[in-house]
């Protein structure tokens, strides 16, 4: 029998972001639990809680009890949440508290003070790094790979762009992605634009099963898609790596979080954002 699935909401005074990322961080902890999740920013009001409350009251009628994830700011707002029919978890409760204690001084409850721009030379390091990054996407501005940290190379559809823009939007890294096309794996040698920047280059690899059926849902029974194809660039792209000793990631069952982690331990990366 099919577990039912339990409806996630994740509330916020801000953008939800945070709230966000700690439920998926969570839930992904209890195997076999399927989760729809539902992102509520911005509830900065009695009014827009009694909303929510009024929103969770009717999902745990048509189904099992939520649970409610919360990143809310104002004590006022966040008892005003507790009276929903839900298991209510706020997320930073319990850390302000003793952090409170710790400090010997009370948090600020300004809406969104947890998310605001406190250090504005690290804030702009992120916006020049996510501007880097564009730049440098999937092969263009190749005159610019010589200020980057890191440059991300593999076949198509296998991670490198959400995974570049992960790396500078959390750590401000100047992070390129090379696009390595069936011409340059037939060659089997290093593209020329690639050549000089050896020593940044970080390969990114996936299962065939796995580039066959995301290419799918892009170019659906396609030469592009096929199983043949994907199989045979997935083996030159790693034969390629190993020749020229590049060091690598399989992104097949690894979270972005997870590949940023290894690549920036394994290059010997500092994030510009600690």
């Amino acid at each position: 029998m099919a577990e039912v699935t339990r409806t996630v909401y994740c509330v916020s005074d801000h953008t939800g972001i945070t709230a966000e990322a700690f439920a998926h961080s969570l839930m992904t902890r209890f195997d076999g639990v399927p989760t729809h999740y539902v992102v509520r920013p911005f509830i900065d009001s009695p009014e827009r809680v009694d909303t929510v409350v009024a929103e969770v009251a009717a999902a745990a009628v048509a189904g099992p009890r939520p649970i409610v994830f919360s990143t809310l700011s104002d004590p006022v707002l966040r008892d005003r949440l507790r009276d929903a029919d839900a298991l209510v978890l706020g997320l930073f409760d319990h850390f302000v508290a003793e952090l409170s204690t710790e400090l010997r001084r009370s948090p600020s409850v300004v809406v969104g003070s947890y998310h605001g721009i406190r250090d504005l030379a690290k804030y702009q390091l992120r916006l020049d790094a996510v501007d880097f990054t564009l730049a440098t996407d999937d092969g263009l501005g190749l005159r610019h790979y010589g200020d980057a940290d890191i440059i991300l190379v593999g076949v198509s559809r296998v991670g490198k762009t959400p995974t570049s823009l992960y790396m500078a939007m959390h750590h401000g890294v100047n992070t390129a992605n090379y696009p390595l096309t069936s011409e340059d794996l037939d060659r089997g040698t290093l593209p020329g634009a690639l050549v000089a920047h050896r020593s940044h280059l970080f390969g990114l690899t996936i299962d065939p099963v796995r580039l066959h059926q995301i290419r799918q849902k892009r170019r659906p029974d396609s030469v592009y898609s096929s199983m043949a194809i994907c199989t045979r660039e997935v083996n030159q792209a790693e034969q390629l790596f190993r020749r020229e000793r590049i060091p690598t990631v399989n992104t097949t069952t690894q979270s972005i979080e997870e590949i940023t982690a290894t690549i920036i331990g394994t290059a010997g990366l500092q994030s510009r954002l600690d």
